[in-house]
């Protein structure tokens, strides 16, 4: 009888094959999914950063223009040249420190397009653009600079994916680190008038190299779904 028992309990185990077998489809099922869930939590991740950089310079903008007035340089307003622009937001935030070229804003920094190609030398923001007036580090490492253009006055500025702007605010979510991607960590923002907006609500794309479109796509949809 106990001889009986032993067969009997010994039929109900796995053989070796079958472990392995089951090991690697475990295997090739983790290979496949987990590279995938990794990327949807970092752009969810991306997605928060650039929901609480847009809250937190939003409610700055709002703030200038209830305590400064009106943005509109041709009506003598604070947006009125490439430092004031820059200088209002340093007055009305907390915690926010300055850094120039070559000294942690944006260092050495080259982006990329959405579709994988290199943005090109216009896009290394240390240096390139004459019009950025000056460049910030949030309190939590977001990097942030503000453009400002003569010919804006009339707050018509449609640069960037923007519709009718007095300037604009490029936002990196994650300070110097990767991937250094137009659309992934680095997002583009449009003062107007009345306050702060994401760029491409009413112009741009969300696809191609510079993917403008993308801020307003990802606010709107509290999601990265490209």
């Amino acid at each position: 009888m106990l001889k009986n028992f032993f067969v009997s309990y010994s039929k109900k185990g796995f053989t070796l094959a079958e472990v392995l077998i089951t090991l690697v489809i475990i295997g090739v099922i983790a290979a496949l999914t987990i590279p995938t869930v990794i990327n949807n939590t970092k752009k969810q991740e991306y997605v928060s950063r650039l929901k609480k950089a847009y809250s937190t310079l939003a409610q700055a903008t709002n703030k200038i223009i209830a305590e400064e007035g009106n943005p509109k340089a041709s009506i003598g307003g604070w947006c009125n040249s490439r430092e004031s622009m820059s200088d209002m937001y340093k007055k009305h935030m907390q915690n926010i420190k300055e850094c120039g070229s070559g000294s942690g804003c944006f260092e050495n920094i080259t982006y990329r397009g959405l579709n994988g190609s290199d943005a090109g030398a216009g896009w290394n923001l240390d240096t390139a653009h004459s019009s950025i007036s000056k460049k910030f580090i949030l309190a939590d490492g977001t990097q942030v600079l503000f453009i400002y253009y003569g010919d804006n006055e009339s707050c018509g500025g449609n640069n960037w994916g923007a519709q009718d702007a007095c300037g604009y605010i490029f936002v990196d979510i994650n300070g110097s680190k990767g991937p250094n991607t137009i659309a992934r960590d680095l997002f583009f923002l449009e003062l107007r008038e009345d306050g702060l907006y994401p760029t491409g609500c009413e112009r741009g794309s969300c696809s191609g190299v510079y993917a403008y479109a993308c801020t307003c796509k990802v606010l709107r949809e509290s999601a990265m779904n490209y």
